[in-house]
């Protein structure tokens, strides 16, 4: 039994299918739920596969042939630099 449900971030790929699983666990057992960084990219894909029914739904980080780019990786972001690049203000999309 838990109060609440944190999916923390990550770097790369790997554990990325199951923190998803945590994340549908949390919506459809309405439990209280943070996701951090890369837990709450995974909260978006999570919801675009199983509530919106976009099978194959991802990041381009991971898949960048997936049919349903739900998170894209910002092209002026470093592909070697990992953490400390969150975004900050406004950017065209």
């Amino acid at each position: 039994s838990a109060d609440g449900i944190l999916v923390p971030g990550g770097f790369g790929d790997r554990g990325t299918e199951g923190k998803a699983c945590a994340c549908n666990y949390a919506r459809t057992s309405q439990k209280p739920f943070l996701g951090i960084c890369l837990g709450m990219q995974l909260a978006v894909i999570e919801f675009a596969r199983n509530a919106l029914g976009w099978d194959g739904a991802d990041s381009t980080e991971f898949n960048p042939a997936t049919p349903h780019p739900v998170v894209v990786f910002m092209p002026e972001g470093s592909k070697t630099h990992m953490g400390g690049t969150m975004r900050l203000g406004s950017r065209r999309t």
